[in-house]
């Protein structure tokens, strides 16, 4: 059998989407919540990432076994263009 290290980055990546779409509902209702997306963590395992107002918001460390990471942002406000 080939080896194709894309094939398991993609199952991996697919298994991070579908556990953020469970629960991307549940993480936006969070207070101090401004977001949601997937990305990676600093050994390059992906991740779920979640945009918070400032650092002291509460996240889960971890969703079905995905690690999930807090960035801040800030407050994220739209402008009338």
């Amino acid at each position: 059998m080939p080896y194709n290290p894309d094939d398991k980055d993609a199952e991996a990546a697919s298994r991070a989407e579908r556990v953020l779409q469970r629960h991307e509902a549940t993480l936006l209702a969070l207070p101090g919540v401004t977001g949601v997306g997937l990305g990676r963590d600093a050994c390059g395992d992906d991740a779920i990432i979640v945009y918070v107002a400032h650092r002291d918001v509460a996240t889960p460390k971890t969703l079905e076994s995905v690690l999930v990471l807090p960035e801040v942002t800030g407050v994220i406000e739209a402008q009338d263009s």
